[in-house]
Parts: C-alpha cells; sequence; structure tokens
C-alpha cells in the first residue's frame, strides 16, 4: 500500500524549492550579540507616538468595502551595520501598509488586527475571499497588517515574498521581529486614537507566533486569537519543514538548534507571559501539525494558564479545510469574550 506523503513535508518541499533561488545568506552570529543582556524593554519597544496615517478606497462591494492603510514604520535597527543596510537596501520595509475591510452592521463591533503567514503574498484574491470572508464571518472590521519583507514591503532585490524575513542572517531575522511587532502596536494606537472600540489581536501560522508575542508585550488588545502556531522559536526553527535552508546554513555558520534556543532564552524571549487573561485568549491548534508540533503548543497553553484552545484532527496546511468550522468557533469567541 502507497503511502501519500504528508502535507506538511510536501509544503516543505516546495519551499526548499523556492529557497535555492534565493540570496546567499550573509554570517551575523557574532554581530547578534549585541542584543544580549539588553532590557527587553529596549529590544522591543513600544510606539513613540501615533503615527500620521494615510487612507486610501481600495474598492467596495455589497456590504464591504476596503481601504489602504499607511505610515511611517518607527523601526530603528539596534544592529548599527545592519542598519546602514535597512537604510541602504531595504527602502521597502520602511512603511507601513494595511488593508482595512469594514462590513456594513460592523460599526458597534469589536475590530480585529491580523496578521498573515510567512512567505504569503499581497494579492487581491486573497483579500477578496480570505480577509472578507473572515470579515464577514465575523461581522468585523479586520486590518490585516503586511509584515516586513512581504508584499508591498518586498524589497526590489527580493526574489520572492518573505525571503529576507526569517533566515540565518539572525541580526536581519531579529530586527524583522523586533519591527513586526513594533509597527503592529503603533498601528494598533492609531486604531484606538481613531475609534475606542475595542480591538483584538489573531494571526495565523507565522502571524499566530506574532500575534502570541503581541499578547505578551501589549496590554491595551481586548482578546487574542493565535491561529496554529506558538511562540517557542527554537522549536519552530527544529521543526518546520520550510525553514530547511535556514537550519542548514545556520549549521554551517556554528548553530544548531539548541544555540539558537539559547539566543531567544538569553534576550528574554521565553521567558513572555500574557498581558490577558486567560479567558480573553482563544487557542485553536492542528493535531498533526509538522510545523508547530502539539507538545509545543500544549506547553504555551500550560504557561498560559489554561486558556480555551480547540484541537482540530489536521496537519498545518490542512487545517485550512476546517475553516468554515473554525470561523464559528471564532465568531462565538468573538461575541462572547469580556470588554472591560
Amino acid at each position: 500500500m502507497t503511502t501519500l506523503p504528508h502535507l506538511d513535508d510536501v509544503a516543505g518541499f516546495f519551499a526548499g524549492m523556492i529557497h535555492g533561488i534565493g540570496h546567499e545568506t550573509p554570517n551575523t552570529l557574532k554581530r547578534s550579540e549585541v542584543y544580549r543582556g539588553l532590557p527587553f524593554e529596549s529590544l522591543f519597544p513600544a510606539p513613540r507616538a501615533v503615527p500620521r496615517v494615510e487612507r486610501r478606497r481600495r474598492w467596495a462591494l455589497p456590504g464591504i468595502v476596503s481601504e489602504d492603510v499607511s505610515f511611517p514604520s518607527q523601526h530603528e535597527p539596534l544592529e548599527r551595520a545592519f542598519g546602514r543596510r535597512y537604510r541602504r537596501e531595504y527602502k521597502e520595509t520602511h512603511t507601513v501598509y494595511a488593508r482595512r475591510l469594514r462590513p456594513s452592521g460592523s460599526r458597534q463591533r469589536p475590530r480585529l488586527l491580523y496578521l498573515h503567514g510567512y512567505m504569503q503574498p499581497e494579492t487581491l484574491l486573497e483579500e477578496v475571499t480570505v480577509v472578507a470572508g473572515l470579515a464577514r464571518a465575523l461581522d468585523v472590521e479586520v486590518i490585516q497588517m503586511q509584515p516586513p519583507y512581504h508584499g508591498r514591503r518586498r524589497p526590489r532585490s527580493s526574489r520572492f515574498d518573505g525571503e529576507l524575513y526569517w533566515t540565518a542572517d539572525v541580526v536581519r531575522s531579529v530586527e524583522a521581529l523586533r519591527q513586526s511587532l513594533l509597527d503592529a502596536r503603533t498601528l494598533l494606537s492609531w486604531m484606538l486614537a481613531e475609534d475606542p472600540r475595542p480591538v483584538g489581536i489573531a494571526g495565523i501560522s507565522l502571524g499566530g507566533s506574532l500575534s502570541a508575542a503581541l499578547t505578551c508585550v501589549e496590554e491595551r488588545f481586548a482578546f487574542s486569537i493565535p491561529l496554529i502556531a506558538h511562540m517557542d522559536l527554537g522549536a519552530l526553527l527544529r521543526d518546520a519543514p520550510v525553514l530547511g535552508r535556514m537550519r542548514r546554513e545556520l549549521r554551517e555558520f556554528g548553530w544548531g538548534n539548541d544555540e539558537f534556543a539559547a539566543f531567544f532564552r538569553d534576550i528574554g524571549w521565553e521567558a513572555l507571559l500574557p498581558k490577558l487573561p486567560p479567558e480573553r485568549i482563544l487557542l485553536l491548534a492542528a493535531s498533526d501539525d509538522r510545523f508547530f508540533d502539539p507538545a509545543d503548543v500544549e506547553r504555551m497553553w500550560q504557561r498560559w494558564g489554561r486558556p480555551r484552545i480547540e484541537w482540530y484532527p489536521a496537519s498545518h496546511m490542512g487545517f485550512f479545510r476546517h475553516a468554515p468550522g473554525a470561523l464559528g468557533t471564532l465568531r462565538a469567541f468573538v461575541d462572547e469574550v469580556p470588554r472591560e
């Protein structure tokens, strides 16, 4: 009897092919020492001010309107050599882009800041199907923020979306992580200044990891929904089929999984705990996930005070076939979560 390949491994195979056309990765392990010993608030600072935002209408369909939101990123790299590279080579990442989808009738409802997955491009098809479908199903305003190095924030030199986001260039990867959290918190500041209605955070896969991290650094979110993700970055490097090139190159540079995990322990990442109470958190997880090991998801759930968690009999990539039921779970949670 022929055994079909695991869907997550298939995704890893194709990701490996794509990563094979990527640029050479610089070895920045020695320069990554600049992050050790710094106060966590310096590594992952809060926004300095509410940004000046530009808004532009994108399109309108019956019952829903889309518009662009953009503003300058407040990110300032800590590592000097990368700072020069950031200003010279990565100018596209200096502007934060987000898409706001507003269903009619959602004005009295909470809002949702949503973060997508790794290597996901920004396409109109995804916007009018996935993001608009999320907004309609939850009957909430959804603002989807583009992480650095993806979509319109993808540098011209980049050969595919997310190529430069999470790699064996540890300095650039840490700076991408720092910028992602700061950009999301800056966007939240604008959302709350514009409208006092509560804002929740949600994300899937990489976006789920970022959402989990934001749950631990930002108390202003009203609720949190990390989807098929945990925030153990050492475990993610160890397990994720799509990170094969990163694992290989880090070994060549002199770091294995243990050294990578120790680095994040040293900067305080693994000590993070939610700033929201368990009743404001919902976790959705896949029981056969090879990107985010279910055992690591369960450990995070335990550390987080056992918030509500829903398990789906699926792989990471196969989770999407459960989308209709998952959206119903999300809608019930958003309807019931405490607002004060």
